[in-house]
């Protein structure tokens, strides 16, 4: 049973582990997101400055080329990031049914144990019972030979 609980502290570590990883994946995701709109907000603003004139416009197309790629990279690393963050939730998923198993293993043998326990404290009970009943009454017949009359009629 002790090797039970000691699993049972690992899958917790472990579960434990994963929650954090999943909270470090989301906050990265959210950061990617942040800098994906920080992004699209400055390429609207250097647009809205390259319509007020020619030479602005030309060097705005060498800037929306970059800034096409930068997007696509952010998006990217969306991606994988929501991938990790869904691989990361089904390995949660599996880490809580292992916790489950080793919970419950742990209740069948606590409930072994004291189904044993409460056999061997009936069978003390019955033996004490038996030797005080053994104690208080001697072994007297129940009909002995002077106690029966018989009645003729």
């Amino acid at each position: 049973m002790k090797s039970f609980r000691t699993l049972l502290k690992i899958a917790k570590s472990n579960l434990e582990t994963l929650r954090r990883a999943l909270g470090a994946a989301n906050q990265r995701l959210a950061n990617a997101e942040a800098r994906t709109q920080r992004h699209d907000v400055t390429v609207a603003e250097e647009q809205q400055l390259a319509a007020r004139d020619y030479e602005s416009t030309r060097a705005f197309s060498a800037f929306r080329l970059l800034a096409t790629q930068q997007r696509a990279a952010l998006d990217a690393e969306r991606r994988s990031i929501r991938l990790e963050i869904d691989e990361l939730r089904k390995l949660i998923t599996e880490a809580h049914v292992e916790m489950r198993k080793f919970e419950r293993l742990i209740e069948l043998e606590e409930a072994r144990e004291k189904a044993k326990r409460e056999k061997r404290e009936d069978a003390e009970l019955d033996e004490m019972a038996t030797l005080r009943a053994g104690r208080v009454r001697p072994a007297q017949p129940a009909f002995s030979a002077s106690t029966i009359r018989i009645t003729s009629s």
